[in-house]
């Protein structure tokens, strides 16, 4: 499933509080919805005692019922129990294929919505979520002025839309203490401006790896921890939840494309420095049992007289050194002025 599709039906799931699904039973048009939580344990009521014969022909009956979102056009969940006895005659009426056929449909549209729950935070920190959740302003996600539904208010919340408001009562809740945390190193500055900086450059720096990982998860929808192969050169590591997962992966000993490629490159180094070091033992063992003569490339010989007595003349550096004794005061001040000079200055 695509992030876009995902989010999409996300926001049928919160801001309409159900998925539908349209089809035909004995020309009459049926649009059928998503159950929450709190409708499925009325169905159970419902239902009666587990144990009883015929229990899970009653609940299936039900479950049709309480999924029943229009007939004809018709909302039908605003007024159920007035007609729950005719809903539950025409269910109880209909052919065993027909009702598999509606089950069947039921069962489809129940197992998107739990495909998308993965979606959901990533979906709550977009920036299309966090303006329909300002626009609530304390209100429920399920009351008919959001929904715009009639009746929605009475069935409750999904888990989506529980899972949803928890989100953004956190955010809500980290913006109002970032804004307290702002105005407390702002006073605390005027007295130790030194502390308060750093302080406030280790909250930045919690608050930017958790914005970091919130616009990841906004862009990409989840984070896959399982999106790694075998044939892969890297799994990322930008949010905790990676990085956990691929030190998990490091301690069981699973290798990607990049730590084989890396091992037979090692190998490849072993082997050659192995290879080399026993070429040159073999060699050494033929010198020693006199199998290979080893030859100093070069020539050496003796100097001419010419050469010896040039190398003879060749001027060298002499240092004269005078006695302290004999040197006069006037020369010896000025040599370490001279000296004195020299190191004061670095020249």
């Amino acid at each position: 499933m695509e992030k876009q599709e995902a989010y999409n039906i996300l926001a049928d799931l919160i801001f309409k509080g159900f998925l539908t699904s349209e089809l035909i039973i004995s020309e009459k048009s049926l649009i059928l919805k998503t159950i929450n939580e709190k409708e499925f344990d009325f169905i159970k009521i419902y239902a009666g005692n587990s144990k009883n014969e015929g229990y899970q022909t009653r609940f299936n009956i039900y479950l049709l019922i309480f999924s029943l979102f229009l007939i004809d056009n018709k909302i039908v969940f605003s007024n159920r129990e007035e007609n729950l006895t005719e809903l539950y005659n025409f269910f109880s009426s209909i052919p065993e294929i027909l009702f598999r056929h509606v089950m069947m449909k039921l069962n489809e549209i129940r197992a998107v919505s739990y495909d998308v729950l993965k979606y959901l935070e990533g979906f709550t920190y977009t920036n299309f979520s966090r303006s329909a959740w300002r626009s609530l302003r304390g209100n429920l996600p399920s009351c008919t002025e959001f929904t715009g539904i009639p009746g929605t208010a009475d069935l409750g919340m999904n888990v989506h839309q529980e899972s949803w408001i928890l989100i953004n009562r956190s955010l809500d809740f980290e913006e109002e203490y970032d804004k307290d945390f702002s105005l407390a190193i702002l006073i605390s500055s005027a007295s130790n401006p030194k502390g308060s900086r750093h302080i406030r450059s280790q909250h930045d720096s919690v608050v930017k790896g958790a914005e970091d990982r919130r616009q990841k998860l906004a862009r990409e929808g989840f984070i896959d921890v399982k999106k790694w192969s075998p044939e892969g050169w890297a799994a990322p590591v930008d949010t905790v939840e990676e990085l956990v997962a691929e030190l998990d992966r490091q301690m069981t000993g699973q290798k990607d494309k990049h730590d084989i490629f890396m091992e037979n490159y090692l190998k490849r180094i072993r082997e050659e420095a192995e290879r080399k070091t026993r070429e040159a033992e073999e060699r050494i063992k033929r010198t020693q049992d006199g199998q290979e003569i080893v030859l100093v490339e070069g020539s050496q010989r003796a100097l001419t007289l010419a050469e010896t007595q040039e190398l003879m003349n060749r001027k060298r550096p002499t240092i004269t050194m005078v006695p302290e004794e004999i040197v006069s005061p006037e020369d010896k001040d000025k040599f370490y002025r001279k000296i004195g000079s020299k190191i004061l200055t670095g020249k």
